[in-house]
């Protein structure tokens, strides 16, 4: 072959040679980079997916822009495995919009405008463990919504109107681990038959919803759930079976409701529960024996109860390996009896600031064994009763892990 063939040839083949290069392709407000394979387009004006982008990207984020759906060049990002389009004008996501992204791992479509999804919606997906659907306007999940997603181990489905959820909706889902459902319009607790399509399901968010109760049962095949989030789900009674077969839960958050006493009996069932929240209920008293069967509790949190008067003699008895203890924000709190609590040889964190207290019992705690210490913002009564507080803060006052306390009385 000749010197200029040659050339020639060399030529002709160097287009197909060079790596494909995006940059020259890359829309105002976006950094392409063809090396990592990451698109990222911050905020602006985009109204619809860019066409000409490199089709070998594999991480694609617009966020904050203006795109209203997804349109057909979508299947030209086939290699795609993180693609975030949250924070924008969406309404509608059309049928089979991801059919050939079969190597996606994440989509966050979170804060949109999104009215519906269907099982048709989520096509092609077969390999996706995070689905982000948070803050749309999905009020209902069909049959079989997500069943296409059998890897999905995260479904965030958070700060819609969701108010009906098909038996079968989440049926397909097997590894699912981590289901968001709060702050919906739900006025029951999705069916039995509903939770037991989720035999991996180990974190449950059900607050923010308008449960008003719930009935015996409801949880009973969650098996492996080790943190159930109900707060703010407009409880006023949880009846004695509710938490039936959640033997593995370590978390409950049951603040922010409309409970009239705490729920001992509920509580029962849960003997490797660890850190119990209860604040903003309107109980009045926590009597002896209201934590019975929880030997594991490490932390109890009960701030902010607007009603609650007086803690009894024994209301930790079975509560022997408490660490963090917080009492704090209850304006009308003005009695803790002295033997309410006994024999604490973990705890070593007690808030009591922003109560009613006018004095503490010596005897009360091993004072002196905590590490961290808030009794700050009571109305005490420094009289000779309590010169072994001041003694204590005072010989503690190196550290800042004791709050300091002002008298008022006398001022």
């Amino acid at each position: 072959m000749s010197p200029s063939s040659l050339l020639s040839l060399v030529v002709l083949l160097l287009p197909l040679l060079a790596p494909t290069n995006g940059l020259a392709n890359c829309p105002n407000g976006c950094e392409c980079d063809d090396e990592t394979l990451k698109v990222n387009c911050g905020v602006g004006a985009l109204d619809v997916l860019p066409i000409a982008l490199n089709p070998s990207i594999q991480r694609l984020v617009i966020k904050n822009n203006k795109l209203k759906t997804i349109d057909s060049s979508m299947q030209f990002y086939s290699q795609l495995t993180f693609l975030d389009l949250s924070y924008n004008d969406m309404v509608t996501i059309p049928e089979r919009s991801f059919l050939y992204h079969a190597k996606l791992l994440e989509l966050h479509l979170n804060h949109n405008k999104i009215g519906q999804v269907t099982n048709k919606t989520f096509m092609g997906l077969s390999t996706i463990t995070v689905l982000n659907l948070r803050g749309n306007l999905i009020a209902e999940l069909d049959y079989r919504t997500f069943s296409p997603m059998v890897k999905l181990v995260e479904l965030n489905l958070g700060q819609n109107r969701i108010s009906h959820i098909d038996p079968h909706a989440l049926d397909g889902l097997q590894d699912l681990s981590i289901l968001y459902l709060d702050d919906n319009t739900l006025t029951t607790v999705p069916a039995e038959i509903t939770f037991q399509a989720l035999p991996s399901l180990a974190e449950l968010y059900l607050g923010t919803n308008s449960f008003m109760t719930i009935p015996g049962g409801a949880f009973k095949d969650l098996k492996t759930l080790t943190r159930l989030d109900l707060r703010g789900a407009g409880l006023h009674n949880i009846s004695a079976d509710a938490l039936a077969g959640l033997e593995r839960i370590r978390s409950l958050d049951l603040s922010d409701n409309s409970l009239q006493a705490v729920p001992t009996a509920a509580l029962q069932h849960l003997a490797r529960l660890e850190q119990l929240s209860l604040g903003q209920n309107v109980f009045e008293v926590i009597g002896t024996g209201a934590f019975a069967g929880l030997r594991e509790l490490r932390q109890l949190n009960i701030t902010g109860a607007p009603r609650l008067r007086r803690v009894e003699s024994g209301a930790f008895t079975d509560n022997a390996n408490l660490e963090h203890l917080n009492l704090s924000a209850n304006k009308q709190l003005n009695e803790l009896h002295a033997n309410t609590f006994g024999g604490f040889p973990h705890l070593s964190s007690v808030v009591l600031k922003e109560n009613q207290l006018s004095s503490l019992p010596e005897t009360l705690f091993p004072w002196s064994d905590l590490q961290t210490l808030d009794v700050s913002d009571n109305p005490f009564v420094c009289d000779c009763q309590l010169m072994w507080l001041r003694n204590l803060l005072i010989s503690k006052n190196a550290s800042n892990q004791y709050a300091p306390v002002i008298c008022a009385y006398p001022g």
